[in-house]
């Protein structure tokens, strides 16, 4: 194998709440494999949830995380001798890019910044080139200028075998489609009681079968929505011991037929499934925030509220675009869970479709 152009590469962040952290995961997984023999940090001014939450993601792509580190410190520390160091710089805020460019300045660090038309790390041999919209390719394509070349783009994450087995447990034997809704966030990220009570009873009474996953975050009170709606089912921190609730929504993302929630990091989770969804933005740019599923609908509060607030949509509006999404019963890479069909979980796209399907279709779906 021919030796690393770097020795050590630095990727550094401000701060990565859970979503944050799922759209540099693509970055993290470019990193390793264009320079597999460097010694890759992954560091934040303040936290991370690439060090917990989602730390078993990552683990394996980088050789270690510090949080809450400045990059000075950082680049001091690996910095020995003539090593070969480069600098990747997620941050967005012009100012402190530039001062970071001029501190490197004269040092044969490589800098990478995440600033317009990379004007900041720009060859003098070399043209301007257009930002990507979307913050996980900004993330993905500032890797891809430090090696050189263009590298492959995965977003997508896996549960563990004990989360799909959980999965299965919860949602078998049922039938008609499976949607699963999670309310619960931070801030405006969140939706009400009376939206999800709503929405509960009207896919339900078209034949829907739905899970309530409480997520980290303010939210309905749970208890209120399981005694108005009995037949909604309940998933949170202690449903299946010994198994995290973001790894059991994964796991039901990846044969459910809709999700339906606020824009935020639960969204962005689902994505990695390829999980069809309809979300409710507070207000989110969408070209830099869109959750990397290609089935998204998305329900602006801007436009259905007065307010502007999530909690302010109006339920039919969400209703209406749920509806919508099951109509078309695709997602893009449908999932068969082994006896998933047998216990009532085989994927509504399927159930209706298999017929359309060669027996060499339905093995690659697997």
């Amino acid at each position: 194998m021919l030796p690393a152009r770097y020795e050590t590469i630095i990727l550094y962040s401000r701060n990565d709440a859970f979503g944050d952290g799922l759209i540099r995961v693509p970055a993290l997984r470019a990193a390793r494999t264009a320079f597999p023999d460097s010694f890759i940090v992954y560091g934040t001014t303040r936290a991370s949830t690439l060090e917990h939450v989602l730390n078993r993601h990552v683990d394996h792509l980088v050789n270690a995380i510090n949080v809450r580190t400045p990059l000075a410190h950082l680049v001091a520390s690996h910095r020995k001798g003539k090593e070969r160091v480069a600098v990747v710089d997620f941050r967005i805020v012009a100012p402190w890019l530039i001062r970071t460019w001029a501190s490197l300045l004269g040092r044969g660090i490589a800098y990478e910044a995440n600033f317009p038309a990379f004007a900041l790390s720009l060859p003098p041999d070399r043209k301007p080139e257009a930002r990507p919209e979307h913050n996980a390719w900004r993330c993905h394509r500032l890797v891809e200028r430090l090696a050189g070349r263009r590298l492959p783009f995965d977003h997508r994450l896996e549960p563990t075998p004990a989360a799909r087995a959980a999965a299965v447990r919860l949602a078998g034997g049922r039938h008609g489609p499976l949607i699963v809704i999670a309310a619960h966030g931070d801030g405006d990220k969140r939706m009400t009681a009376d939206q999800i009570v709503a929405i509960s009873d009207s896919m339900i009474a078209d034949g829907a079968n739905l899970i309530y996953v409480k997520t980290p975050g303010d939210g309905p009170d749970v208890a209120e929505l399981i005694q108005r709606v009995p037949k909604l089912q309940l998933v949170d921190s202690g449903t299946v011991e010994d198994v995290d609730v973001s790894d059991i929504l994964l796991a039901l993302g990846e044969f459910a037929d809709l999700y339906i929630g606020a824009e935020g990091g639960t969204a962005h989770l689902m994505a990695t499934v390829m999980t069809p969804m309809v979300i409710v933005s507070g207000g989110a740019n969408m070209r830099r925030w869109r959750p990397l599923s290609n089935n998204v609908d998305v329900v602006e509060a801007r436009y259905a509220s007065p307010a502007g607030l999530v909690a302010n949509v109006p339920a039919p509006k969400i209703i209406e675009a749920a509806r919508g999404m099951l109509a078309v019963r695709r997602r893009d890479h449908p999932y068969l869970l082994d006896g998933a069909d047998k216990a009532g979980c085989l994927p509504a796209q399927q159930s209706l479709d298999n017929d359309k399907h060669t027996d060499e279709d339905l093995k690659r779906a697997v």
